[in-house]
């Protein structure tokens, strides 16, 4: 066997590498820990290390086409330490200055005690809340009783307890206590970070930074972005969490500080637009400079909702609902004058609301509802909003309840149809006035009565030209209990199934047991043949909301076929590179009625556009409707409620629309405002109906 030999060179640096390498390291070692250990110890003493949250950033909001509603943008919070600033000298006098800077720049400042802000500080809201409760039960106020105790006494204590100078004006004692107080409860209940102000702007910053202030930060945090004025009553907003939402979030691995939606959508996809924070490690030198910064865990942003409203479809809905009121009100103020009568006696519209349906799959391409507000300024001006009598933040299409009138009739028809109480071919003479109940002391009326009546008319007529007296005969004769059966095949007074039914009215169907059991305790009356009557034009106790009314609607151009209403199309992710999920329409219910029925409300339908009650808005129009006018009625001294529904093509449909608008006079004075959405939504096939479906915007 041969012999392999080493090399003597290879030897020595196999040797001596090693060994000068280990004396390295000892006189590293030596150098650390015993020339400069005391000196690195002190240092390492001396050093901060402070562990951040980092906020995910929120995920945007877009249109069907992609158009972005609701964005994020970073901005800046002002914090105030407690501890820093009571450690300082004058916390009050440091308080009071910022509180007039802030004053001066009109910069809001946030401050939630109970008192108002200027003398006599009368009281806000409900003093026994639990965080004020707790509050004053640390400082030992339980003797307060808070039923008799003024704002003035309370200012007095805290004045006391705060060390406010005596020099302080009340108003300026008031200001620093509201402060003091914000500060008090972050401290002794572990509350998020107090900000003293939001969203700053660079001048109070400069003011600040120039004077010094002790205990102040600022925090950047992602704000929501707001892309259009349109949909306030959808999008929602986004704010710090309350006691009650923290309890629910804190589950979920939310932070005390975060940021949440409130209401409308972005409540709704909370779980989805939040995404995940991460966390940092930030170590500092003696000095504040900041020496290192670990990401323990990387902030995972929040996904984007892609929804089914077309937002310039919601522009015309809003705008042509705005202008139909506008009009409503200023001719009968205008025909007040010429009749020499008091202004003050006119009454005036005060909101309505429209919504606008796919026909093909419930979902939701428009939901106005008026008065609206400005979303950018909403949180600012809550309690003005909240307070006004003209309810801005009252959301009518999916709260408002209201009698259908005469838009309930095809309910009452295919009832009567499918229960063959009625054929197509059946005819009922009008005779003007209802007497069957004549002795009772009740017999309602057609419209034309009594200049006239519709004479022999069939239930396709009767749909057109909307004759009362027909629908009390067939009404009467196919019961109350099963014109309420087809009332809730049709879905009408339940939810219909849209992402925010923590705010929808669901309504109510007149019926036998509403009246005798549910409000039994109210009149303990029973239920009355005229009740009957009046339940199959619409009235009695039938309360819906415009959207259960488009989907009611969409659910008779489709044969009875009822989908779920909704406003969600997809979620993508942050980048818009992927979809998480789609959404994927449902049918809620199916009206149990034969197809041939239905032909039959479709045929009145269309004979109310074509020579019915809305001939005048609908005659002539080049896509063929279907429609329904609603008038109800609330006594002679009262302006009438104005109700419309239609769906278009009506030989092909495509969209149902539903609108309400209170004391709006009549439905055909309404219709205009279906005209202006089918003017749009028919004729801008190249501007968005022709984008792609996934839209250009999120690609």
């Amino acid at each position: 066997m041969k012999q392999t030999l080493i090399n003597p060179m290879r030897m020595v640096f196999l040797t001596i590498i090693p060994a000068a390498l280990t004396v390295v390291f000892i006189l590293a070692l030596y150098n650390l820990q015993i020339v400069h250990g005391d000196e690195y110890f002190e240092h390492s003493r001396n050093n901060v290390v402070s562990t951040e949250t980092i906020p995910a950033s929120r995920g945007g909001i877009y249109d069907r086409y992609g158009r972005p509603l609701v964005g994020t943008r970073v901005s800046y919070n002002l914090a105030v330490s407690r501890e820093k600033l009571v450690a300082a000298d004058d916390p009050n006098g440091w308080l009071l200055k910022m509180i007039d800077y802030a004053n001066s720049l009109d910069v809001a400042y946030n401050d939630t005690f109970p008192l108002e802000r200027e003398a006599p500080y009368g009281i806000i809201g409900d003093m026994t809340e639990t965080q004020f409760t707790r509050f004053t039960n640390y400082l030992k106020l339980r003797r307060l009783d808070f039923d008799e105790i003024t704002g003035a006494e309370l200012i007095k204590f805290l004045r006391e307890h705060y060390s406010v100078p005596k020099g302080y004006t009340g108003d300026q004692a008031r200001a620093v206590i509201g402060v003091r107080y914000e500060l008090e409860l972050r401290t002794l209940f572990n509350y998020s970070t107090y900000y003293f102000a939001e969203d700053v702007g660079a001048d109070l910053i400069v003011l600040l930074e120039e004077q010094g202030f002790p205990g102040i930060s600022l925090v950047p945090v992602s704000v929501p972005e707001y892309y259009t004025k349109y949909a306030a009553h959808l999008l929602g907003r986004v704010g710090p969490m309350s006691d009650r939402e923290y309890t629910k979030y804190k589950l979920d691995g939310y932070p005390m500080d975060a940021q949440v939606g409130k209401d409308g959508l972005e409540a709704a996809f909370e779980a989805e637009l939040h995404g995940s924070d991460g966390v940092r490690v930030i170590t500092r030198n003696p000095s504040g400079t900041i020496t290192d910064v670990l990401y323990t865990t990387e902030p995972k942003p929040g996904n984007n909702i892609r929804t089914t409203i077309d937002i310039e479809l919601q522009q015309v809905a809003e705008q042509e609902l705005e202008t139909t009121i506008a009009k409503i009100n200023a001719d009968r103020i205008a025909l007040a004058k010429e009749k020499g009568k008091d202004l003050n006696l006119v009454q005036e519209s005060p909101g309505g609301a429209v919504v606008v349906i796919d026909v093909r799959n419930g979902e939701v391409l428009a939901s106005a509802s008026y008065p609206t507000f400005d979303i950018t300024t909403m949180s600012k001006n809550y309690s003005l909003l909240s307070s006004d009598p003209a309810a801005p933040l009252y959301n009518r299409a999916i709260q408002g309840a209201y009698e259908p009138g005469s838009t309930f009739k095809m309910v009452t028809a295919l009832g009567a149809l499918n229960e063959n109480v009625i054929s197509d071919g059946t005819i009922i003479h009008d005779a003007g006035k209802y007497t069957k109940y004549e002795g009772d002391g009740y017999s309602p009326t057609c419209a034309l009565y009594p200049y006239g009546s519709h004479g022999d008319i069939n239930v396709i007529e009767a749909l057109a030209e909307s004759c009362n007296y027909f629908f009390y005969e067939t009404g009467n004769n196919l019961t109350i209990d099963n014109i309420a059966k087809y009332a809730r095949e049709f879905g009408l007074g339940s939810k219909t199934g849209i992402e925010l039914a923590q705010y929808e009215n669901p309504g109510n169907v007149a019926s036998r047991e509403y009246k005798e059991i549910t409000l039994a305790e109210v009149d303990g009356k029973k239920w009355f043949p005229g009740d009957t009557l009046q339940a199959a034009i619409g009235q009695s106790y039938n309360l819906f909301t415009p959207i259960q009314l488009a989907c009611y609607t969409a659910a008779i151009a489709d044969s009875g076929t009822r989908y779920a209403a909704h406003y969600l199309k997809e979620v993508k992710t942050h980048d818009n590179s992927q979809i998480v999920t789609s959404y994927e329409p449902y049918i809620l219910g199916k009206v149990n009625a034969e197809e041939r029925h239905f032909q039959t409300l479709q045929l009145g339908m269309q004979g109310v556009a074509s020579y019915g009650t809305a001939e005048s808005i609908f005659g002539l129009y080049p896509v063929k409707v279907a429609a329904k006018t609603g008038t109800v009625q609330f006594g002679e001294e009262l302006e009438n409620n104005a109700v419309f529904v239609a769906y278009a093509p009506a030989d092909n449909p495509q969209i149902a629309v539903a609108v309400v608008v209170e004391k709006g006079g009549s439905g055909s004075g309404v219709a205009g405002v279906a005209r202006g959405l089918f003017d749009y939504y028919f004729a801008s096939t190249l501007s968005t109906r022709g984008l792609p479906d996934d839209g250009i915007l999120l690609k």
